[in-house]
């Protein structure tokens, strides 16, 4: 790990080629539109639960042609009947197949004395790094040009067209001489066996058209009813994974008997191992709608740092922890799972709409239960750790000042020296906010969720907050609460998480029965009660107290009308925290325009701290952080930003260790620019 980030190059080719990747598929996005998601997603749900169906429907379309079908249980299984199949053929030649990766279908060949070569560019030049793929749809995506010239011939130069020349050339004899080609699959239609698949190289077609043995090797996730239905799963793969409207290639091909029968065969092996019994498992089988168009990994913010050689196993990347858990089991998983940080960027790009960070939560806890997984200390004991600071905060301060105690810390408690740490203030919230007016004639009343950070160590924000309600006609309450318990889910400590969930719903909801709105200050804490608290709890409380809630700028602007406004004071950059996503972001940029300030946005994704996970000693907690707080940094240095402004304590934290000092809570700069409340 320390290797992957001393290489900064590396991080920059990964992280541009993913920014590119974001960009095109953005536009072609667009265009696809949102019903024919809805029909899609319609598409995935409905065919796994007509699996077991469309396997036997597949299954006699392929043998009444001529072909051959094999439903394969386990990587095993697959693999010794694709050896049964080659046979006496020495040479192999093979389009790129994830399926294939999965059952180490190269190494078995490569044992039984085959002669295996990949035909996929990003797959060859892998193969012949002798090392795995990083990237499931670009294999080779954090290597450069250059590296990949070198890797093929010292002679070669980095020019595109010349790599592409040489690989076609060093291919040709390969494809002429193959007894069988081995490619995998898009999508396969049961009703009439068709294969889709979808290429810009076009090395599929010579793959199934001239060996005299063609096996094609897919999961059985990939069957769907019709060719319509397969088709509209390909359009929106592409348009998801490239940007494109279609690939350069496509290609469908079908068992026809006539063909068949000139001394050619076609085996279609489609490999379960785990899929089906994963159909019946509620927590992780939405796993099975993915259709493999890794846009979730353009806003991975760990993996844009270190690539899928550490975020991975066989399957790399967010959905390839879940990937990895049906097919490799729950320690192979476990083994990368600290790096998701349950940003929940990923459900955003998701096509089909898979809630990944809460999958992996699901299997977090697993891995902790079969004691395969080590959740940070700190997240079950965070809110203990911030009540005996706040017994005697000035012990507490000379605690996080001084470096031998820091690194004491750092030893012990695994909290990295490194971060900067705020100070416990000398005054409690609960007397702080004693100090709060009363509405005059109040139109709405409102419990404020504060979450632990503002609770413990940034009273103020609460302060400030309250009183900007106040003056708005709102009559506040903030009774004593609970953090929202996301540290846990982070962790995979679900039991505890959802005992706190549960303690959070019962307090809030008896607000709610005498008709108060929830205002949460913390954009983790609206995500964890609108869409975590719901499933968490199976409590019917936990729904009503969701509709209820809001954040802090949306209960502004969108109950109270908040418009007053000064005008002419600046310019101010506001970042956008991840779990606000699709809820403050126009609100907040509206709550600043009416105050007067022009407001500008840069979509760079996560600042890296991810609550807790940001304070975790070592290069997979901190030093992770750290580099993903580098590169917001330096675009919003690029773009000319000298005022930030986010409606999140820990982003605001993060943003002021890596970047500036002039990172302000939305709250604070509210309070400071209202015409009702300070100087400004």
């Amino acid at each position: 790990m320390g290797q992957q980030f001393s290489s900064m190059d590396r991080h920059r080719i990964l992280t541009s080629a993913l920014d590119r990747a974001r960009a095109k598929r953005s536009v072609r996005m667009a265009q696809i539109g949102r019903d024919r998601l809805e029909e899609l997603v319609d598409i995935r749900s409905r065919n796994l639960e007509r699996l077991q169906a469309n396997l036997s429907i597949l299954r006699k379309a392929v043998e009444d042609a001529g072909g051959f079908f094999f439903l394969a249980r386990t990587s095993r299984e697959a693999v010794e009947y694709l050896l049964k199949v080659v046979g006496d053929g020495r040479v192999v030649v093979k389009s790129k197949s994830m399926t294939a990766e999965e059952i180490g279908l190269e190494r078995a060949l490569a044992s039984a004395g085959k002669v295996v070569v990949e035909t996929d560019l990003g797959e060859r030049v892998v193969q012949m790094a002798g090392v795995r793929p990083s990237h499931i749809l670009a294999p080779a995506i954090h290597m450069t040009a250059a590296e990949v010239a070198r890797l093929l011939s010292p002679s070669l130069g980095p020019e595109p067209e010349d790599i592409v020349r040489y690989v076609r050339e060093s291919l040709r004899p390969y494809f002429l001489e193959a007894d069988v080609g081995v490619i995998g699959a898009n999508a396969v239609s049961a009703e009439d066996g068709a294969i889709l698949i979808v290429t810009n190289e076009g090395n599929d077609r010579l793959v199934s058209a001239l060996p005299r043995t063609l096996i094609c090797v897919t999961g059985v996730e990939k069957a769907v009813s019709n060719l319509y239905e397969a088709l509209r799963m390909v359009e929106v793969q592409v348009a998801s994974a490239t940007g494109q409207r279609l690939t350069s290639y496509l290609t469908i091909l079908t068992p026809r008997s006539e063909d068949l029968g000139r001394g050619r065969s076609l085996h279609l092996i489609l490999v379960d191992n785990g899929r089906i019994d994963t159909l019946e498992d509620p927590e992780i089988s939405d796993t099975l709608k993915c259709i493999r168009c890794s846009a979730c990994f353009n806003v991975c913010p760990t993996y844009r740092v270190v690539g899928g050689h550490l975020f991975g196993h066989v399957y790399t990347g967010p959905i390839g922890l879940p990937w990895t858990y049906i097919t490799a089991g729950v320690r192979e998983a476990a083994g990368f799972a600290d790096l998701c940080i349950s940003c929940g960027l990923c459900v955003n790009e998701c096509p089909v709409r898979i809630d990944i960070p809460d999958i992996i939560s699901k299997i977090k806890y697993r891995a902790v239960l079969e004691g395969v997984y080590k959740p940070f200390w700190l997240a079950a004991n965070i809110d203990t750790l911030l009540r005996l600071g706040q017994m005697a905060p000035s012990l507490a301060n000379q605690f996080i000042k001084r470096r031998p105690l820091r690194l004491l810390a750092e030893k012990v408690l695994k909290i990295d020296h490194r971060r900067v740490l705020p100070h416990f203030p000398s005054e409690r919230m609960w007397s702080l906010v004693r100090r709060v007016g009363h509405a005059a004639n109040p139109r709405f009343r409102a419990v404020l969720y504060t979450d632990s950070l503002i609770q413990y160590l940034l009273p103020s924000i609460a302060f400030r907050a309250a009183e900007l309600l106040v003056g708005n006609g709102v009559e506040v309450a903030i009774p004593r609460q609970r953090g929202s318990g996301m540290p846990l889910i982070q962790n995979g400590l679900l039991g505890k998480a959802a005992k706190t969930a549960r303690d959070n719903v019962k307090k809030l909801y008896r607000h709610v029965l005498k008709g108060y709105d929830i205002i949460c200050l913390e954009p983790t804490s609206l995500y964890c009660i609108k869409k975590i608290y719901p499933g968490l709890t199976k409590l019917d409380e936990a729904s009503k107290v969701a509709e209820r809630s809001y954040g802090f700028s949306e209960y502004l602007v969108e109950r109270c009308g908040f418009n007053n406004s000064k005008k002419g004071w600046g310019r101010v950059f506001y970042h956008w925290p991840c779990h606000a996503r699709g809820e403050s972001k126009a609100s907040t940029v509206l709550l600043l325009e009416r105050l007067g300030y022009e407001v500008r946005s840069l979509d760079v994704g996560c600042c890296g701290m991810a609550g807790l996970w940001g304070l975790k000693a070592g290069p997979r907690g901190y030093g992770l952080s750290a580099e993903i707080g580098a590169e917001v940094s330096a675009a919003y240095r690029e773009a000319g930003a000298e005022t930030l402004v986010t409606d999140s304590t820990v982003c605001m934290l993060q943003l002021r260790q890596f970047y500036m000092e002039r990172v302000f809570h939305i709250t604070d700069l509210i309070f400071n620019s209202w015409v009702g409340g300070g100087d400004g």
